[in-house]
């Protein structure tokens, strides 16, 4: 008896053939439980846009669970609940536009600061760069 295929997703174990293998990846149990695990992932703007035009599940107005769970093509948030999450998504995009604005200031000053540098190290004359020991034998040759 061979090894058996893993499946992550599922956390289930089946025969290892190639169209046993193939048929259970285009299942609906797998593709439910492979979006499950990707949509954990998900940022709050990423869903907000998903979720934001989408017209409600008519499952949850009933009061039942949806069947489709994760693939149905209706939103399961309510009016509120979107309203939240668009607070929220604002909220943070604040203290990050202060937080560039910083960091354009500093990258302004470290700019010229470097250009400052710049101009005193290399913007000299020959006898200039030499160093102090040799200035001065430079100057007594001339």
């Amino acid at each position: 008896m061979g090894r058996k295929y893993y499946c992550d997703y599922c956390d289930k174990r089946i025969q290892n053939d190639y169209s046993i293998i193939k048929q259970h990846n285009i299942g609906l149990p797998h593709l439910r439980a492979k979006a499950e695990y990707f949509d954990q992932f998900k940022s709050m703007e990423e869903v907000l846009a998903e979720v934001k035009y989408k017209p409600p599940c008519r499952s949850l107005k009933d009061g039942s669970d949806c069947l489709f769970g994760v693939l149905c093509r209706y939103r399961h948030f309510t009016s509120e609940q979107i309203c939240q999450m668009e607070h929220l998504v604002n909220r943070t995009k604040e203290p990050s536009q202060k937080r560039s604005e910083r960091l354009r200031k500093y990258l302004r000053n470290v700019k010229v600061r470097s250009d400052l540098f710049v101009k005193k190290r290399f913007d000299k004359t020959e006898v200039e760069k030499l160093p102090a020991s040799m200035s001065l034998f430079e100057n007594s040759m001339t």
